[in-house]
Formats: C-alpha cells, structure tokens, sequence
C-alpha cells in the first residue's frame, strides 16, 4: 500500500470518528505522518476539501445526535 492511500485511509478514519468538526485539525493531526507530503495535493484539492468536510460535521452530527 502506498504511503498516500495508507493515509487516505487515516484521513477516511479520522473524519469518520465524529471527533472533527472539519478538515482543517486532521490535516494539523496529520502532518507529522509519514506521507503526508504524498498526500498534501490531495489534502489541498478545494473538492475533497469540501466533502471531507461535510462528512466530518456529519459525523460529528451524529455522535452528538447518539449521545442525546
């Protein structure tokens, strides 16, 4: 597996945790990782930026819809 789709893979993971209200903290998170350079393209495109986003706030939604 290469570095990028081992980290898209974490990207998908983290975004699904519901812990992200956006994209912006994975990235902060994610930074450090190894690949992260592979992955900063992908990181930055405005169209994945905006789903990634999306998703996180729904995630987010839904724990806290759980939690009530």
């Amino acid at each position: 597996m290469t570095n990028l789709k081992r980290l898209q893979g974490k990207v998908r993971e983290l975004v699904r945790s519901g812990k992200f209200h956006g994209l912006r903290p994975i990235v902060f998170e994610l930074r450090f990782e190894k690949g992260y350079e592979e992955a900063r393209e992908w990181l930055h495109d405005a169209g994945v930026r905006d789903e990634l986003d999306r998703l996180c706030q729904g995630a987010a939604r839904a724990i806290k819809d759980e939690a009530a």
